[in-house]
């Protein structure tokens, strides 16, 4: 067997990742689908950018990486335009950079991914997160998805640059990636259908629920994020 081996993150968890990334933020925030689909799709140009690996292409290379980093901005500033009231802009601008920075540590241009862009990316999420539950600490829905969303796009990252760097991008590893993901999916729609019979339970202290919530959700966020 011949071929390069190429150290970049697996492409089906890194789209995986980047997918729950944005349906978190379009779940959780004020943020329009334009805006998620031109940050999305930058870093999808970013993505082809970095496979251009040639001398040759090496000024191609950096004009679409570039390109696809304007691209997304350009959501980013969409997105943070187009909500009203300060409390809305908190919560969507680090949502809207967390989904770009997301997908810069998934189709990196030079290495085999970032961890601590993930990780980075991740955080802006869950700020998202936090925000949304102390300006409206009765929405505990979003709360839920929102915190269950951020550690399985971080637990997808993480499977994306493992996989890329032991396997490397051209082996098959969808179905191994495939499992992994319907595994994690599986036990966070679990806690959410969990999280929401607990919550309906205790419907007359809301607030308390929603701090207890968060709580919670941060030890499992710190959890996740630990090495």
């Amino acid at each position: 067997m011949s071929g390069t081996f190429v150290r970049k993150p697996a492409l089906l968890s890194s789209t995986l990742a980047l997918l729950v990334a944005a349906a978190a933020t379009a779940h959780v925030t004020d943020a329009t689908v334009a805006a998620l689909a031109l940050v999305v799709g930058g870093v999808l140009v970013v993505g082809v950018g970095a496979t251009l690996r040639s001398r040759r292409e090496t000024a191609l290379r950096w004009s679409v990486v570039a390109a696809g980093v304007v691209v997304s901005l350009v959501g980013v500033a969409l997105g943070a335009s187009g909500v009203t009231g300060p409390g809305a802009l908190v919560r969507t601008l680090p949502a809207l950079l967390g989904v770009l920075v997301v997908g810069l540590a998934l189709a990196p241009v030079r290495n085999s991914g970032s961890r601590g862009l993930l990780k980075a990316g991740a955080a802006l999420l869950f700020l998202t997160v936090l925000v949304s539950g102390l300006l409206d600490p009765e929405a505990l829905e979003p709360l839920l998805v929102g915190t269950v969303a951020t550690v399985l796009v971080y637990d997808l990252g993480e499977q994306a640059i493992n996989v890329g760097e032991q396997l490397g991008r051209t082996a098959e590893t969808k179905s191994l990636e495939a499992t992994h993901a319907a595994g994690s999916v599986g036990v966070g729609v679990l806690a959410v259908f969990l999280g929401g019979e607990i919550t309906s339970i205790g419907s007359s202290g809301l607030s308390l629920s929603a701090l207890v919530l968060v709580v919670v959700a941060v030890l499992l966020l710190a959890a996740a994020l630990h090495e």
